[in-house]
């Protein structure tokens, strides 16, 4: 098998732009050239990567499988080199992060002040996304890093997971001026609900009490951050995680609701391909190790 590595970083370019001619424009060559060597390269792998009726383009089930390896031979290669001539990873010192929502809000930011202090000076580049869609990120090769909650799957070769910390979904409102909370659960009255979408991470968990209590939705979101600012609006109830209503919780702004078995346990980790990822990357990665370990 005859593979050249312009061919990988183009099939990747044509991957992350979905347009053939966006694409060549990346990789500063004519488009008819650039196809060309798209198709050279899947005449090599003997496969279809591209699926060529689709606007924009999609990759085909091998094409998305192809990525990632495509993905991990290009960081060898060039991590290979680099440790013979101090050469940085093509793309420089980005690392690419895909998080959940709530998680990219508030522990990205406690990560970014210790990057610093490594060689290789990793730049965070951090993709906020549905936690379904972020685990899908992975799953093509899409980042170099994923921040999502608990997977079966995630947690199996070749994927290689680490457990950052806990936390609870609370039932919380606003409260009033006396500082007693808006509402209540009550078997006789409905309660309004700021559910979150029902096929997203934070639903599920919700559904598995949501016949224990009285509710009638009357917003849905997948985004923790608009279902809090509804709640300190006095819009209704939401389950949100104890990480993101810490300081309301504080203040008084928002109170708790219900009974203690309403309250969810969840889990978050950071999550990546066992095979080695460039050298920034890397610096990243032990930097939640110790996170972790401290």
């Amino acid at each position: 098998m005859n593979i050249e590595s312009k061919w990988l970083e183009d099939f990747l370019a044509l991957a992350e732009q979905r347009n053939f001619s966006h694409a060549a424009e990346q990789r500063n060559v004519t488009q008819p050239a650039f196809s060309r060597r798209i198709r050279a390269l899947e005449n090599a792998v003997g496969a279809e990567l591209v699926d060529r009726t689709k606007t924009p383009i999609a990759l085909t089930p091998s094409g998305k499988l192809f990525r990632v390896s495509a993905r991990t031979l290009i960081n060898q290669m060039v991590d290979g080199i680099g440790q013979l001539s101090d050469l940085s990873k093509l793309g420089g010192n980005i690392v690419r992060v895909a998080a959940a929502h709530s998680l990219a809000t508030s522990l990205v930011p406690n990560i970014q002040p210790l990057l610093s202090h490594g060689k290789h000076n990793p730049l965070l580049s951090v993709e906020a996304i549905d936690v379904d869609q972020a685990t899908e990120e992975l799953h093509e090769g899409s980042c170099d890093l994923l921040l999502a909650f608990d997977d079966e799957r995630l947690r199996l070769p070749p994927y290689q997971s680490l457990r950052i910390g806990e936390a609870e979904l609370l039932p919380v409102c606003a409260c009033d001026n006396k500082g007693e909370p808006l509402f209540q659960f009550d078997s006789k009255q409905t309660t309004p609900w700021l559910a979150y979408s029902p096929s997203s991470y934070m639903g599920r968990q919700v559904e598995a009490v949501r016949d224990q209590v009285n509710l009638q939705a009357v917003f849905s979101s997948s985004m923790t951050d608009i279902l809090k600012i509804l709640v300190l609006k006095g819009q209704g109830v939401a389950w949100l995680p104890d990480y993101a209503i810490k300081d309301e919780l504080a203040r008084g702004e928002v109170a708790l609701v219900g009974e203690s078995y309403l309250r969810l346990p969840i889990a978050y980790y950071a999550y990546r391909y066992q095979a080695r990822l460039h050298p920034a990357g890397e610096q990243v990665w032990n930097t939640l190790c110790q996170l972790v370990a401290d």
